[in-house]
This record gives structure tokens, sequence and C-alpha cells, in this order.
């Protein structure tokens, strides 16, 4: 399907009546507010309960589902250099970036040891995690439409270095659990980046527990820390921290219509910033104009599912926990679903080389399951938005469910739609450097672009909602 017949069957929107910039700007600096949502933390609590509020003033029935959880939860954390001779009045402090989340902990005095590079009982060990690098057009082939040119905006450069800390996470992965087997009394990641670049970053945020008390730095402390260790000395790594019991929680919604079919919009709700996740805001704005249509101009219904758990015991705890509860009503009349993460994110300068002109906004993509009438919906889109590449990858991470049903999963909140319930189904997601920093990211994000891309998306769903069971079940050819 081309581009022009994307314009020609998709429902517009009439963009007169769909939420303003003002008010996005608005709701986008209340969430930037909130800083860290730690999955369960109070600061999440508050920010759900915010959410089931002004869905329910949009006039859409909102009800919430208790997800069970145990909270790792740190309260201090440090890192210092001393010898085996002198006592602690003489350490020298290191820099931490931040803690590794529900990695370890330790009593409130630390844990005391020589530095080691290789898994060493009773050592801390140091462990270099280098940027993992690879090219915009190396995703490209990925693409369902390959080896056609993917649009791109103006300027786009897909020669470009992309390196991004949460691309080497696997790597952080790696070295937590070979140091938690040999029995490693703790241990320092040193990221291969400025300290200030990732400063109170919330990374590795599979949040499985590893055993092991871990701490990130940045590289300018590594380096202290291969001197120190050359020379022989030993280091207190401290990570207050406990765990308990209590729940989070997913939030639905349903938006009525002609018949009992839906289609899903969905987001999470759990973020350490107002970029990673403002999904939930585009998708008020999105309900607000969906719910004003009438069950007339609505083929399905449209089922708002903004779930937890996306920093919490794996990803996308919050959406398999939806897809178990609901398996026998609300799976079997889903059709389709789409997923929205990361809106109009703007590119930060240390992200790229100094010798390449900034991109206008972020890389993006959507992932997509081999359905051509989703495939074609998304592309459409992001054409339309026109913010990034009209990117529509297959999935390609080896699912480790064993319920996918081509064995593949991908790197974003929806993928269980796919991998656990076989739904033709989409995922839009950027991932800017900054996407897991605890600060605030409203000058970072391009509001004007994020409204775009709502309404762009909105029709998607429009064109979904009208498309007729067999075409959206057909699969590429």
């Amino acid at each position: 399907m081309t581009s022009s017949t994307h314009l020609a069957s998709a429902r517009q929107v009439d963009t007169s009546r769909f939420t303003s910039v003002t008010t996005l700007e608005a709701w986008q600096r209340a969430l930037d507010e909130r800083g860290l949502r730690a999955t369960g933390s109070p600061e999440h609590q508050e920010y759900v309960a915010d959410l089931v509020s002004r869905l329910t003033a949009l006039g859409i029935e909102t009800w919430t589902e208790a997800v069970p959880i145990r909270r790792w939860v740190p309260t201090a954390w440090s890192l210092a250099l001393t010898r085996a001779d002198s006592d602690t009045d003489s350490e020298t402090p290191i820099p931490v970036v931040s803690y590794v989340s529900y990695s370890g902990a330790t009593s409130w005095s630390g844990v005391t040891a020589p530095l080691s590079v290789e898994p060493r009982a009773g050592h801390i060990g140091v462990v270099q995690i280098p940027l993992v690098s690879m090219l915009a057009s190396d995703l490209d082939s990925l693409d369902w439409d390959a080896p056609d040119q993917p649009v791109r905006p103006d300027g786009w450069n897909t020669e470009i270095p992309y390196e991004r800390v949460w691309l080497s996470q696997d790597l952080m992965r790696t070295a937590l659990d070979e140091h938690a087997a040999a029995g490693a009394a703790g241990l320092v990641l040193v990221v291969d980046t400025p300290a200030d670049l990732i400063q109170n970053a919330y990374l590795l945020y599979d949040a499985v527990p590893r055993g092991i008390p871990a701490l990130f730095v940045g590289r300018e402390a590594g380096r202290r820390l291969a001197e120190a260790h050359a020379a022989g000395a030993t280091a207190r790594l401290t990570l207050e921290a406990h765990t308990e019991d209590g729940e989070t929680h997913n939030v639905v919604g349903l938006i009525p219509g002609a018949s009992d079919e839906l289609i899903v919009l969905h987001s999470h709700t759990d973020g350490p910033n107002g970029l990673e996740d403002n999904g939930p805001e585009a998708i008020l704005a999105m309900a607000d104009y969906l719910k004003a249509l009438g069950p007339d101009e609505l083929p399905r219904g449209v089922l708002i599912l903004l779930s937890t758990g996306h920093f919490a015991i794996e990803e996308a705890w919050g959406v398999e926990a939806f897809l178990a509860r609901h398996a026998a009503d609300l799976v079997p009349r889903i059709a389709a679903a789409l997923s929205l993460e990361h809106l109009g994110a703007l590119p930060r300068a240390e992200d790229y080389p100094a010798d390449f002109d900034l991109p206008d906004h972020e890389f993006g993509c959507c992932f997509a399951t081999p359905h051509r009438a989703i495939i074609d919906a998304v592309r459409g889109a992001m054409e339309r938005a026109a913010v990034t590449d009209a990117l529509v990858l297959r999935p390609y991470v080896p699912d480790q469910t064993g319920n996918s049903p081509d064995g593949t999963s991908w790197p974003g909140d929806g993928c269980p739609f796919w991998h656990t319930a076989g739904l033709p189904a989409a995922n839009f997601i950027t991932g800017p450097g900054y996407t897991f920093n605890v600060e605030p990211t409203i000058d970072r994000i391009d509001i004007d672009a994020l409204r775009r891309q709502a309404i762009a998306f909105t029709e998607a769903v429009l064109e979904l909602a009208h498309t007729p069971q067999a075409v959206l079940q057909a699969g590429v050819r």
C-alpha cells in the first residue's frame, strides 16, 4: 500500500478539536515534576491515581487492576577507596552515578574488600562497560518492506553512529551474573561515558534480583578505580536497601464502539522522567478525541491500557498480568494493539559525534507484527507526523517465553501482545541517551511534534477500527 493510499484511507482527525500544544505542554511539565516513578513507589501510585481521575473526567469507564509486587527500595549508597592498613577517616570518596536497581544490599557500614577486574570471591569487582555502537542504517534491513528506502525526515543522516547506554545492558547483566556466581562482595560497573550524561540514571531496569550490591560510575571514576586496583588499594561499597511487599496497578479504560471488538491503545506508567514515559499523556489526548466520536464512528471500541511493571520484575510485567487476567474475556475481543512510548524526543548533542549535524528529532521507529494492515497503518502515521523515520521493523529479539507465534519479540513494552497473545500489534519507541536519567526533560521534548504524532496515531487507530477482521489478520506477502 502506498503513502497516498494511506492518506486516502485513513480517517482524518479534525485537528481543531484535538488537545492543544499549550495543554500538552502543561501536562508534560506536570509529569516532569513527578520525577522517578519507580514501579509501585508512592510517586508512581500518585500518577496512576491521577490518570484514573483524568480518564474518568473524560467520561470514560475506567478501573484499576492490582498486581502484587516485591519492591526493592534503596536508601543510601556510596563508594570510597581505602587502604588495608588505614581507617575510614582516610577514605577517598569516588563519585557514583547511581545504584544498580534490585542488585543487592549491604549494612550501613558497607563491604570493604580488594578490587578485582575479574570475578573473585570476597572482592569488589570493577567491570568496564563499553557503549555498544551501531548505525541508524543498520536497522534498514529489518524494515518489513526492505530493500525499499524508508521515508526519512529532511537532513537525517543514516551514517551517524548510534551509541546509547541502554544498548549495553546485556553486558551489564552478564557482569552481574558472573560476579554474583563467583561470590564477589560487590560490583562497580564503569560506563564508558562522562558521568554527567548518565547522572542518576535508572539503568538496567529489568529489576531482576541479582544478589550482589552494585553501583554505576562514569568514565573518569573508572580511571581512578583502575589506578587504585593497580596500586593494590581496597574499596568500601555501601548500598543500603530493603524489600517490601505491596501492590502496583494497571489502569484500564473502555471507549465503546459499534461492536464488541476492540483496538488496544497502550503505554506504561512507570519511568524515571517525563519522556520515559509520556505515552499516557498522548493517549489521554487521543482518548479525549476518540470518546467524542461516539460508537457510530467507531466500528470497534478502544481499550486503553496504561500498564505498570515496565520497571519491575522483567520487561512488560504489567501487560503480561493484563493478558493473563483477561485471557477468557477481553483478550479474545482484541483485534489489534498499538503501544506508544517516548514521543516528541529531541536529540542531545552529546549523543552524536561533533562533526555530524544533529537531526531535528531523535531517531525512532515502530516494531510491528507480520500483518500488512498493521504495518501500513503505522507507517502511514509516521509519514504524516513527519517527526522520525517511517521505519516499521520486524520483531528480532528471540522470545524467551516459548509462546511467540514465530519465536520473536522486540524491545518495547507492547511486545507481549505478540509474543504472549499472538495479536496483530505495533509499538512506536525512541531511545535517546537521556531516556533513563532521573532529570527534567521538558526542554528535550518537542511538544508540537508530540501532538503531530498523537494525531497521526489517532488516525491509525481509526484506520484499524474500520479494517475488516480478515484484512487485519492477513499476513505479509
